[in-house]
């Protein structure tokens, strides 16, 4: 693997490693993903190989459209390496629970969310892991997204009604009190940047019913199990 002189071990997901690094002279950060013992070796290093690339090409992307995430200063394919730049700031899971923002400037915040992800929408690109994990707020009070690393690019309305689904279901977890009114300024900015907006949300509505749904059936299945 790549080393860098103070590399720092700050994360283990299941898919990557994320280190602080330098690079030259700048503070980075080094995402490496991790092999998988569970899966044939040339197929295990294909499949890094390809999310590795397809990430890069994601957090390109989303500047290139005016969607703010950190600049890829190198990409190290033979080492499933991407070394970015290091944001600083707070995440927005932790402003939220520790009450640091007014309740206009959450729904400020969730506002300009809905339109970069509809932005992004509109270029057929997904997050793949919204949540408020994933979004860092600058000191200076910009959004940042972060970790692409189960983005895709597509045009499914479906897998669009997915992301929504998920954020939604991120924030009524994490911060169940407001979540209903931060997601209604999510779907405000959401609707103000994508054309095909209430098509998505109709999905996520539909995709919603079907989890109460299944969640019924199961809670059923249960209460008549002897």
């Amino acid at each position: 693997m790549v080393t860098f002189m103070g590399d720092v071990l700050i994360s283990k997901g299941a898919e990557a490693h994320i280190y602080l690094t330098k690079f030259f002279d700048m503070k980075a950060i080094k995402k490496v993903r991790v092999k998988k013992l569970y899966r044939v070796p040339s197929i295990d290093m294909a499949i890094r190989k390809m999310r590795t690339r397809r990430e890069a090409k994601l957090l390109s992307q989303v500047k290139k459209i005016g969607v703010p995430a950190p600049v890829i200063y190198d990409l190290i394919l033979s080492e499933y390496t991407i070394i970015m730049e290091y944001v600083k700031g707070k995440l927005l899971k932790d402003l939220l629970i520790s009450h640091s923002l007014s309740p206009i400037e959450e729904k400020e915040y969730f506002k300009r969310i809905g339109e970069f992800i509809g932005r992004m929408h509109s270029s057929d690109i997904i997050h793949g892991d919204l949540t408020t994990s994933n979004i860092i707020i600058t000191p200076s009070g910009k959004i940042v997204f972060i970790d692409f690393g189960l983005g895709e690019f597509t045009s499914s309305i479906e897998d669009k009604g997915v992301e929504l689904r998920v954020f939604y279901t991120a924030l009524c977890s994490t911060h169940p009190d407001r979540a209903d009114d931060l997601f209604e300024a999510f779907l405000d900015g959401y609707e103000h940047s994508y054309d095909l907006a209430r098509k998505v949300i109709s999905k996520f509505s539909e995709i919603s019913l079907r989890g109460r749904y299944v969640a019924k059936r199961r809670e059923k299945r249960k209460f008549m199990s002897p």
